[in-house]
């Protein structure tokens, strides 16, 4: 299966999600977001398949980290669906602009989440 980097400021969200992706056999690695700066550096390290994050964190705004990830030759490659609980179309469009491949809203059940997550593994290869 694929490997997985979550970063969510929540550690409830986190572990849900999580356990959510391991349960499909997924290789999940768990980010606190402290910084845009130290996130990109995990995911360079790690170079996952795919990226699961939050939009609304304190020091690792959402638009910002995916313009980062959309930027870096490195990562670019790399899959990325956002998780929020702000309903808004035009931060949708935006995300989208920035090669974000899905934005699911919170709460997110476990089905949605999977169907997602294999969406945009297959928009990737």
């Amino acid at each position: 299966m694929a490997r997985i980097v979550i970063v969510d400021d929540s550690r409830l969200a986190r572990t849900f999600t999580a356990k959510c992706l391991e349960k499909l056999g997924h290789e999940v690695e768990v980010v606190e977001p402290t910084s845009i700066f130290d996130v990109v550096k995990v995911l360079r390290e790690l170079k996952p398949d795919l990226l699961v994050m939050d939009f609304l964190m304190p020091n690792c705004p959402g638009t910002s980290l995916a313009k980062v990830v959309g930027d870096d030759a490195e990562l670019q490659a790399m899959g990325t669906l956002v998780l929020t609980a702000h309903h808004d179309e035009e931060v949708v469009a935006r995300l989208k602009n920035l090669g974000v491949a899905e934005v699911l809203f919170k709460p997110v059940d476990a089905g949605a989440l999977g169907r997602a997550v294999a969406d945009a593994l297959a928009i990737r290869t």
